[in-house]
């Protein structure tokens, strides 16, 4: 991915849920990373092959994509590395910010006929939502009680549609 990409990802990410994202660009001689702060924490990529200051750098490619918390400093003479890599920009965009639910708590949902609700048996069914996440729900079916811990089962909103519109 090109770095001109990778800034539009970021902006347009973060601008989605109303949020205006400012991204330093690499300041002095010898930097080379691009970064953006959300929250307490630092999202960083690099510019493969070239310093992140030199202007043909937004046509290079961009790499190392890397969350760490804003405090936090890698130090070489413990071995101690701040924060994580991610593999894509997508990856680095949504650990600052997660992307809203799909199926936010109260709507109403029925199971789709896939292979997956059919065999764990909720095809068809109409539910609630009763708290999401990234990529899946917790949904209280009709006629249905909670699981041993009193907690919903937990359902990929792949595997719903909505039917309270």
């Amino acid at each position: 991915m090109k770095v001109r990409a990778a800034l539009k990802k970021v902006k347009s990410h973060f601008k989605k849920q109303g949020i205006n994202i400012q991204i330093c660009a690499p300041a002095r001689h010898g930097d080379y990373k691009w970064s953006f702060e959300h929250n307490g924490y630092v999202g960083s990529f690099s510019v493969n092959g070239m310093h992140g200051w030199d202007p043909a750098a937004l046509d290079g490619e961009a790499t190392l994509f890397h969350v760490r918390a804003v405090g936090d400093i890698s130090d070489p003479y413990t071995d101690y590395h701040a924060g994580s890599f991610r593999d894509n920009i997508t990856q680095v965009c949504r650990s600052l910010l997660p992307s809203p639910p799909k199926y936010p708590a109260g709507t109403l949902v029925r199971g789709k006929d896939t292979k997956r609700a059919v065999r764990w048996g909720f095809a068809a069914k109409v539910g609630l939502v009763m708290s999401a996440g990234d990529g899946y729900c917790k949904v209280a079916w009709t006629g249905d009680r909670p699981n041993q811990w009193g907690d919903w089962p937990s359902v990929s909103a792949r595997d719903l549609e909505n039917i309270s519109s």
